[in-house]
């Protein structure tokens, strides 16, 4: 069997620079972190500028790394649009599928959460692409199940709010404190919103 390493291509210049200025966001906020921080950080000299051979600024890192989220996104919800299991297995899948994706971008949990204040352009971006987009994709899922008879009439919108906060602020809370506040796996949380979801809606 092949190590790890021959089976993934080594990364870019470009991608660790990405990477570890996601990293040191994260860490230490967009405002106190250097280009040069972040140049030591990918393995490269602090005072050589090579992080503008790849990006024109701090800010076009931000913004990469923004787009790159909203990409996980848009991967989530086409997922939710594609599935083919029964109303059972995807309302756990759903609930699945974004603890999933939030867990592996905790970082970028933290720069949404912490960063965007003063990059209005960023903060929209993030709360359409990523928020507004991901409420309305599980609005129209809640929809096609209640036109199929698996559901019962609701309002699929307010549905699908409480849905998507009550998981977002699962993890949210979980990366700002570094702990769960409560001792609750992903499954067992999933399993619960599944369960809290069909006894409220199944037909």
């Amino acid at each position: 069997m092949e190590p790890a390493s021959a089976m993934k291509p080594p990364s870019t210049g470009r991608e660790r620079i990405l990477r570890e200025a996601i990293r040191l966001f994260a860490e230490r906020s967009y405002d106190r972190t250097s280009v040069p921080d972040i140049q030591e950080a990918a393995g490269l000299s602090r005072g050589s500028g090579a992080l503008y051979k790849h990006f024109p600024s701090k800010e076009d890192l931000l913004a990469t790394a923004i787009e790159q989220f909203v990409g996980t996104a848009r991967e989530g919800r086409a997922e939710l649009g594609e599935t083919t299991l029964s109303i059972d297995e995807s309302s756990r899948r759903l609930v699945e599928s974004m603890l999933e994706k939030l867990g592996a971008n905790r970082d970028m949990l933290r720069i949404l959460w912490r960063d965007l204040e003063h990059f209005p352009e960023l903060k929209a971006s993030a709360r359409g692409e990523i928020m507004q987009s991901t409420y309305l994709a599980v609005a129209a899922w809640l929809r096609e199940r209640q036109d199929q008879g698996e559901l019962r009439p609701h309002d699929s919108e307010a549905v699908a709010a409480v849905i998507v906060g009550s998981v977002a602020m699962f993890r949210v809370f979980e990366v700002i404190w570094g702990e769960r506040s409560i001792d609750i796996s992903d499954e067992r949380f999933a399993s619960a919103w599944a369960d809290l979801l069909l006894c409220g809606l199944r037909l």
